[in-house]
């Protein structure tokens, strides 16, 4: 296998240099600029916007997997960052010893959490495919539905898909009513606690 590469996203540019000393240390690990493509994405947990920048890194890099270094890592906020499509959670206290060999993990298609929080995030996610395939919604549909879950606006999520913020409003209209529901409230009160994610 040849250099992981790899990308961080952090607000301060202190952490910035701080995570890339630790990066380029390791002689197969190649630090890449804005704009390039990488295999890891290492997210400071102060990053501005946070989740709106792991939701769009993740559709302009699909292949990206990200990994969160964040001062809460109890097992449930792991097993909410994992919900969120992250592939690993590292505290600020350990990232200097841990780094390298979580992207490493993550390089070849691992996950960076206790096994624990990974065999629940696994029950939960069955549950919730089975689930999905009960009602009658497209794919896109599916996809907006998400971005509902994640409590992003209209306006964001059309930015992020790509499409028109009435379009966004229509296919919301249309999941509601399938779903026999009235509001976007209503559907991340009922919805989230029946996946046992609260």
């Amino acid at each position: 296998m040849g250099a992981i590469s790899v990308h961080v996203f952090a607000s301060h540019p202190i952490a910035v240099m701080q995570y890339t000393q630790v990066i380029t240390a390791e002689a197969d690990f190649r630090f890449v600029g804005e704009g390039e493509r990488f295999q890891v994405g290492v997210f400071d947990g102060e990053l501005d916007c946070l989740e709106a920048g792991l939701t769009f890194m993740r559709l302009k890099f699909p292949s990206m997997r990200p990994l969160l270094v964040s001062s809460n890592c109890d097992d449930k906020e792991c097993l909410r960052w994992l919900f969120r499509g992250m592939c690993g959670l590292l505290s600020y206290d350990r990232y200097e010893k841990e780094l390298p060999r979580a992207v490493r993990h993550l390089a070849v298609g691992q996950f960076w959490f206790p096994a624990r929080v990974v065999h629940r995030w696994m029950q939960v996610d069955a549950a919730r495919r089975a689930s999905a395939l009960c009602f009658p919604l497209s794919s896109r549909e599916r996809e907006v539905m998400e971005f509902l879950f994640r409590r992003f606006s209209n306006k964001e999520t059309a930015h992020i898909l790509g499409i028109s913020e009435r379009t966004v409003k229509f296919h919301v209209g249309n999941i509601l009513e399938k779903l026999h529901m009235n509001s976007r409230e209503e559907l991340s009160a009922t919805w989230v606690p029946n996946l046992g994610l609260v």
